[in-house]
């Protein structure tokens, strides 16, 4: 009888010893169990990694590599370099999986010949599970080609995250993640969709998100974070609009839009968003503006009433 696939399981932890049993525990008592499972211990100070430590004496298929703090893309990076596996995939340490995610992912693969998979995921809180749907997608499962995939890319964000998905291998080509920013999936995921030639959407949820108080940013870190975006938003515009001319249209304008709406959202713009404003220019951004802060003050107010009872982890 022929073996199963082998998929490398890359984990990168960080301080999550309040987190990291349940989430190895969901990854070693898979139904599917041909892994390579990789934790990078990426200088923790607490009992992380003594923690990989004691699953790796247990379990065999367990790698442990421990290295100084470098940060998460670092951290990944060093996985990616370890894959074995015809597949692969990439788990948050504070988060978990539904026990039968990659037996059920990757006969979604076979079936449709697929070069990555994609599930729904719950949000965990202390006193609550949420679910979250795809706001294009309805279909159980919808097998999208990598043109029409990276047009549903620009309108819902759990398209760009890696953690819900599977992949094979063989479209890395020597991407890797980008090191030292406050996000890095947005410049990843989108360029392993590039190489792929067939995506399936699953509206099944496998992936459960912990939301955990550590995800509130303070001013400075959430500045940070809207350059990585901006810086983001170019690069995949110059990046997918080469390969694909077709979207380029659908991309400078989701570009330049984003960047007039982040000015906003500045209280002291840096002349390099000036700049890049001035060569990415919107045709009405007066229009614009007041649309986008419309919307963001709606959608900030709904999400407000949404979350406004629920508690987050530690």
């Amino acid at each position: 009888m022929k073996e199963k696939p082998l998929i490398s399981v890359i984990v990168p932890v960080y301080n999550v010893e309040k987190y990291i049993r349940e989430c190895l525990d969901s990854i070693v008592n898979q139904t599917y169990k041909n892994l390579q499972i990789i934790l990078v211990d990426d200088g923790s100070t607490d009992n992380s990694g003594k923690i990989c430590d004691e699953f790796a004496r247990k379990d065999s298929r367990i790698t442990v590599v421990h290295q100084e703090n470098q940060g998460a893309g670092a951290a990944k990076n060093t996985g990616l370099e370890l894959i074995e596996g015809e597949y692969f995939s990439i788990i948050d340490s504070d988060d978990y999986i539904d026990l039968s995610m990659y037996e059920k992912m990757v006969s979604l693969m076979k079936q449709y010949d697929s070069d990555i998979v994609q599930c729904l995921f719950k949000q965990v809180y202390v006193n609550k599970i949420i679910m979250r749907q795809y706001s294009t997608l309805k279909k159980s499962c919808t097998v999208l080609t990598r043109q029409k995939y990276l047009q549903h890319f620009l309108s819902d964000w759990k398209f760009a995250v890696f953690w819900n998905k599977l992949f094979r291998s063989s479209l890395l080509d020597n991407i890797r993640f980008p090191v030292g920013r406050k996000i890095d999936d947005e410049f990843f995921t989108y360029k392993l969709v590039c190489n792929a030639k067939r995506i399936v959407n699953t509206t099944e949820p496998f992936y459960f998100y912990r939301m955990r108080k550590s995800s509130v940013m303070n001013n400075n870190a959430k500045n940070r974070l809207i350059y990585d975006r901006i810086d983001c938003f170019v690069e995949r515009y110059e990046y997918v609009s080469s390969r694909f001319p077709k979207l380029r249209k659908t991309y400078y304008n989701k570009m330049s839009d984003s960047l007039l709406f982040y000015r906003s959202q500045l209280t002291d713009a840096s002349e390099e968003l000036n700049a890049l404003i001035k060569k990415y220019p919107y045709k009405q951004p007066g229009i614009l503006i007041k649309v986008f802060n419309k919307f963001s003050k709606k959608k900030g107010t709904e999400r407000f009433e949404e979350n406004k009872n629920l508690i987050l982890f530690e």
